[in-house]
C-alpha cells in the first residue's frame, strides 16, 4: 500500500492526526508528511488543518487508491465468492475492488458476466469462455462505474442467477454506501437476481457511511476474511463466511 492511500485509510478509521504523528508512523520527515497532505487536499480526500489533517466526510476514495487496500483479504474473499459460482450462470457483477478481485476469480466456461464496471469488464473481455454483458450509461469519475437512466432502462431488462454486491460499510441492518448516486441502481440489480451474496473485508464491518443500499435479508450470505471478530460475524441474521488469507 502506497504511503498516501495509508494516510488516508488511517484518517478514515482514526480521525484528525497531526503532521509530528504521522511522520513518525511512516518514518518519513514532517515535510514529506505536509506534501503528501497537499496532494491529498487537492484530490479532495482529507482536509488539512492547523498542523495536521482530517478527513473528507463521505467522499468517493478513487478507485487507485481503494485498490491497494487490504489486498491478501480481498483476493481471499474474490477467490472465495468465485468458487460458489456454479458453471452456465448468469452473474451480475456490482462494481468495486472486492467484486474486481471475484472476477478475475472466475474460472468457470459458459459463464455470462453482467457489470456496470470499466475494469471488471476488462478483466471479463480477456476470456474467450465468458460472454459480457456490459451496461451503459454515463460514467462516474473515480470509481469507474456507470448509471444514470441508460443504465436502468437496460438492467430492468435483464434477469440474472447471482448477483454479488461490494459496500462501503457492513451493519446488522444491511449495507451502506458512502454516496447516493448508485444506489437506486443497486437495488434493481438485486431485484433481478435470484439471489445475491455481498463482499467486504473485515475492515468494511461498522465503519460509517450514509446511504443505505440494501438490508442483509437481501443477501444468501455475506463473505468476509478472518480478522473480523467471529462473535460480530454470529449477530447477524444471515451466513458471514469467513476466509483466511494465506496463499497456497
Amino acid at each position: 500500500m502506497s504511503r498516501q492511500a495509508e494516510i488516508v485509510e488511517v484518517l478514515k478509521d482514526d480521525g484528525f492526526q497531526s503532521v509530528n504523528s504521522l511522520a513518525a508512523r511512516f518514518a518519513v520527515t514532517a515535510s514529506t508528511i505536509r506534501r503528501d497532505l497537499e496532494r491529498l487536499e487537492v484530490m479532495e480526500l482529507v482536509q488539512r488543518t492547523h498542523g495536521g489533517a482530517i478527513p473528507v466526510k463521505q467522499s468517493e476514495t478513487p478507485h487507485q487508491f481503494k485498490e491497494e487496500w487490504h489486498l491478501a483479504e480481498k483476493s481471499a474473499i474474490g477467490k472465495a465468492m468465485a468458487e460458489r459460482v456454479l458453471e452456465g450462470q448468469t452473474v451480475l457483477l456490482d462494481g468495486g475492488t472486492t467484486t474486481l478481485e471475484v472476477a478475475r476469480h472466475l474460472t468457470k466456461r459458459r459463464l455470462t458476466v453482467v457489470t456496470n464496471d470499466l475494469r471488471i469488464a476488462m478483466e471479463i473481455a480477456q476470456r474467450r469462455s465468458a460472454h459480457l454483458v456490459f451496461i451503459g450509461g454515463e460514467l462516474l469519475p473515480d470509481v469507474y462505474t456507470t448509471w444514470g437512466p441508460a443504465a436502468v432502462l437496460q438492467l430492468e431488462n435483464l434477469r440474472v442467477d447471482v448477483a454479488i454486491f461490494g459496500a462501503d460499510t457492513v451493519c446488522e441492518d444491511g449495507i451502506f454506501h458512502t454516496s447516493s448516486y448508485e444506489v437506486e441502481l443497486k437495488r434493481l440489480m438485486r431485484s433481478i437476481a435470484k439471489e445475491a451474496f455481498f463482499v467486504a473485508d473485515s475492515s468494511k464491518f461498522g465503519r460509517e457511511a450514509l446511504f443505505k443500499v440494501l438490508e442483509v435479508d437481501d443477501f444468501t450470505a455475506g463473505i468476509t476474511d478472518d480478522l473480523l471478530d467471529p462473535l460480530r460475524a454470529s449477530q447477524f441474521p444471515i451466513p458471514i463466511i469467513q476466509v483466511g488469507t494465506r496463499t497456497s
